[in-house]
Parts: structure tokens; C-alpha cells; sequence
């Protein structure tokens, strides 16, 4: 179907019902419904025969679905064998205060960049119980989790996401005749440019120490403090929490714990950068290795590893057999929602695929617009087009040529600040949008609802999105990067100190109450 105005409701049905509505998978189920129909002129034979098609490719690209089980399991194997708790009451000894927990959450995203569903589903599996320790909520977990996957992984040029970047930049260059960058150069200096990622990073450390709370994180945070409660209960059970429902193991250690997660990381990097050797064509580069290496593919034989280790030390330690394969079994279940939740929201992708929503978006960027709007343009458009279609990837493969077609007519100095844009307005779209599999992801792994997820989130969000729009214009102005890298940090940084005094004034004018009261 050609992309018009009426592709754009599908998308907008879904996420208006699931603010709504606050029930995911039925906005979901709507929207993919929704979606076929107007895909097929609203026949419903034709609309099954599309949908179950879109279910048999979904589900051809079941990796990430076998993964999250192994997590899982594997966080039900740790758990029972005691490594969770002796790592609890390791970092007990090390970790003392609310914000150490929060900045050792963060500092591990820069050592898991490779891959975002594993940065958010295994520091949520092993940083959980410290911070619930502190009483730190859910819902800022889960922020500071998904804060530092994809934001991280965007600016890492060691990542496969990097290559996948560079590679089709190359390609870009190639087919409008550029000859001024090499796709890897591009990426690297489309980093200073991404100003939402480096502004969600930076934002992100300074809620941690100054414990900024804004919108539903401010109730969620409160009721953490004063009950101990650390997500809402009125949801019923969050995805993996029946983990906790577990027994432990006397005599576990911290071995119990890093032994699996290291096995899991070293084999992941072995056995994706083999695959990448072997399947790479022509010179075999850093970036040829790094585009053809099969990260998820790579995660699930390495979780069967890691698994298998986790059993054999439990069986070791006398362990019965029956209760290691029930502990695989409630692991493996405690995710299974969220896999739905996944599966759905990838279908919906594909539906929105098929309308030509992101044709039609593109569409609305005209090439006789004034130079100095040329970034903050396709920083909203692709951020709008990331947030509706739930992917980053596919965001990235409609803009970027689009950028270039454009500059390379106009004006080859606006090359890498519209392409920074484009990068940025994706992870804006991924960072806020209901659709998107790593907001699902963070939500498991920090054990909150995906709906809380979405909405304690959204306001940290639209700041960073703020201050980026700003440095963009800035840009548009001056055509200088690092002009409107400036004006980027100093308002967050003034955005920062308002919300800083702000909370200061408030909590002194409770505290003025509190003296007060008879």
C-alpha cells in the first residue's frame, strides 16, 4: 500500500490506547487488526491471510525470543545456586548509599554495549536486588537501564550497530556520488552531532546524583521510600518477578553469579566475531567482521553455555535434579508475558511496514526548505517515524538516504548534521515509543510494567528532545557542530539546575509544613 495520511492511524490508535487504556497487548492486538484491514481495503480474508503471514516472518526471526528465555532460566539457575544473594550481600559491603548503586547500574552499560537487548536484560538481572536494597523503584531502574543501551550502543564505534551504520552509509555515498566522506569517517563524526544520545547520557547521570524526579517517577520513587514498595502492585505480577518465588541455595558464591555472565559475555564476543569472519566478503576488516557478525544468534548459543554450566555446578552441590529443571521451568515462564508483548509489538512493526508509514513521512520533507531547518527537521520526522514503527533500524535505512539525496543536491556541508539528526531522532522515537522492543526489554529487566516503563520515562525523554531540538537550530544557523553541541549542553545544564532547585524548594516548603503541623 502507497503511504498516505491514513497509514499514520494504526500507529496513533495504538499508542493513544495504550496511555489510555493502560493495557498493552489489547492496543497492540487493535492496532495489528486495525493495520491489516487498512492494508487490505478492508477485506478480512485478505487481512487473516496478512496477518498470519506477519506472525510465520515474526516468528522466523525467533532469536531474541529463544534469548529471553535463557535469561530467564539462567536468572532462575543464578538465583537458586545463591549467586544473587551473594552478590547482594557482597555489594552490601561495597555499594552504600541510593546513588553508588544507581552510577554502578549506569557504568555497566559502557561495558555491554554490544548489544542492547543483553545490556538491559542482564545489568536489570544482576543489579536488581542492590538496588532494591536501597529502595530505589522499578521504574528508575528501568530508566537507568534503557538510558544507557541504545543511547550508549549508538555512539560505540566498536559496536554492530556501528558497522551496520557505517555500511550503509557507504553505500549511500556511493549511489549519489559522494566522494567528500568513507562510511566508517561519516559515523564517527556524526557522534558529536548526536546530540540526543550524549544529552540522554548526561541527563540521565545527573538524575542519578541529584535524584531528579519528574511526572509518575516522582510517585513511584516516593512510594519506594516511605513502603518499600518497589513497583505498582495493583498491575498484578510484573514479568520475571516469580523468579523471587524461588529458594537459595546455602554455600552460594560470587562465582554462582559471574561465571555464567562471564562465560556468556566471552563466548558471545568469540563466537559473533567468528561468524563475522567467516561470513565476511572481501577484505576482512574490523567493520566487515563487526556488519556481519550475528550478535542475538551468538547471545542464545552462548545463554545455552552459560545454562549448561549453571546446572552442572548446581547438580555438583548435590542439588536435586527436579529442582534445578523446575527453576528452569519458573525462570522461563516468569518472561513468557513479556515475549508476547514482543511478539506483538514486531507485528505491529510489520503491519506499519506494509502501510508505508515510513514513505510516507519522508514524503513530507521538501527539498526547497530553508538549509537552516534542515536539521531539526529530520530529527522530528525521524523521530516521529522511529516512535511509530517501533524501529530503529528501519528508521535508519529511509532517512539517511533521503538526507543525503538532499544535501548532496544543496548544500554537502549539511551532510553529517542531517545524518547525526536522523541517528538521533531514532533513538528519541525507540527511547519513547510503546512499540519499541528495547522499551520492553528495559521493563523486563528492571521488573516494572512496560506501561510504567513508558510513562515514568517520557518526561526525561522530552528534555533531552528539548535541548536537542535547540542544539539542531543552532546548528541550522551557524553550519558549526560544535556551536550547536554548546548550546545543546548549556540548556541541559540550565534545565538541570532549574529542576535541581526546584526539588530543593519544594522539599523545604514540606519540610516547613511538617514543623508546622499541630
Amino acid at each position: 500500500m502507497e503511504g498516505s495520511i491514513l497509514s499514520l492511524l494504526p500507529p496513533v490508535i495504538t499508542i493513544a490506547l495504550t496511555i489510555i487504556t493502560k493495557r498493552i497487548l489489547l492496543s497492540l492486538g487493535v492496532g495489528i487488526i486495525f493495520g491489516a484491514l487498512l492494508a487490505n481495503g478492508w477485506n478480512a480474508a485478505a487481512s487473516v491471510s496478512t496477518i498470519l503471514s506477519i506472525i510465520g516472518t515474526v516468528l522466523g526471526e525467533g532469536n531474541i525470543f529463544v534469548f529471553i528465555l535463557i535469561v530467564g532460566a539462567m536468572s532462575a539457575l543464578i538465583y537458586l545456586s545463591g549467586g544473587i544473594q551473594a552478590f547482594s550481600e557482597w555489594a552490601v559491603t561495597k555499594v552504600r548509599t541510593p546513588f553508588q548503586a544507581k552510577l554502578v547500574t549506569l557504568l555497566l552499560g559502557f561495558v555491554s554495549f554490544f548489544d542492547d537487548a543483553f545490556s538491559c536484560l542482564f545489568r536489570g538481572s544482576v543489579i536488581k536486588p542492590l538496588t532494591d536494597q536501597h529502595n530505589i523503584s522499578h521504574s528508575k531502574l528501568a530508566y537507568l537501564l534503557h538510558s544507557t543501551s541504545a543511547p550508549v550502543i549508538i555512539l560505540m564505534p566498536i559496536s554492530a550497530w556501528a558497522a551496520f551504520i557505517a555500511a550503509l552509509m557507504a553505500t549511500i555515498f556511493v549511489d549519489n556520488g559522494i566522494t567528500q566522506y568513507q562510511g566508517y569517517e561519516a559515523f564517527l563524526l556524526t557522534i558529536p552531532t548526536n546530540y540526543y544520545a550524549l544529552s540522554t547520557i548526561l541527563l540521565v547521570f545527573a538524575v542519578a546524583y541529584f535524584n531528579i524526579n519528574l511526572g509518575q517517577m516522582k510517585r513511584d520513587e516516593k512510594r519506594a521510600k516511605e513502603e518499600g514498595i518497589l513497583f505498582d502492585t495493583s498491575r498484578g505480577i510484573v514479568p520475571g518477578q516469580s523468579v523471587a518465588e524461588l529458594p537459595t541455595k546455602e554455600g552460594g558464591n560470587l562465582l554462582d553469579l559471574f561465571l555464567p555472565v562471564g562465560i556468556l559475555v566471552a563466548l558471545t564476543v568469540i563466537i559473533a566475531g567468528w561468524g563475522g569472519i567467516t561470513s565476511a566478503e572481501g577484505a576482512l576488516t574490523p567493520l566487515n567482521v563487526l556488519m556481519n557478525a550475528e550478535v542475538i544468534t551468538a547471545l542464545v548459543y552462548s545463554g545455552l553455555v552459560a545454562c549448561a554450566v549453571s546446572v552442572i555446578r548446581l547438580l555438583l552441590r548435590k542439588t536435586a535434579g527436579k529442582e534445578v529443571a523446575t527453576a528452569m521451568f519458573i525462570g522461563a515462564k516468569s518472561v513468557f508475558p513479556s515475549i508476547i508483548i514482543l511478539f506483538m509489538a514486531l507485528m505491529t512493526a510489520q503491519v506499519i511496514g506494509l502501510l508505508g508509514v515510513g514513505q510516507y513521512l519522508a514524503s513530507l520533507i521538501d527539498g526547497n526548505l530553508s538549509l537552516m531547518w534542515l536539521p531539526v527537521i529530520f530529527f522530528v520526522i525521524s523521530a516521529f517515524m522511529s516512535f511509530s514503527m517501533g524501529s530503529t533500524f528501519g528508521t535508519f535505512g529511509l532517512m539517511l538516504p533521503i538526507g543525503a539525496e538532499i544535501v548532496a543536491i544543496v548544500d554537502i556541508a549539511y551532510l553529517i548534521p542531517v545524518f547525526g539528526a536522523v541517528l538521533a531522532g531514532c533513538i528519541f522515537g525507540e527511547h519513547s515509543s510503546p512499540l519499541s522492543d528495547t522499551t520492553i526489554l528495559a521493563a523486563i529487566g528492571g521488573g516494572v510494567h512496560p506501561i510504567d516503563h513508558l510513562m515514568t520515562q517520557m518526561p526525561y525523554a522530552m528534555v533531552s528532545s528539548f535541548v536537542s531540538i535547540i542544539g539542531y537550530v543552532t546548528l541550522g544557523l551557524t553550519k558549526n557542530l560544535f556551536v550547536g553541541l554548546a548550546a545543546m549542553l548549556i540548556s541541559l545544564a540550565l534545565i538541570v539546575f532549574a529542576l535541581v532547585k526546584a526539588r530543593e524548594k519544594a522539599g523545604a516548603s514540606s519540610m516547613a509544613l511538617e514543623a508546622n503541623k499541630p
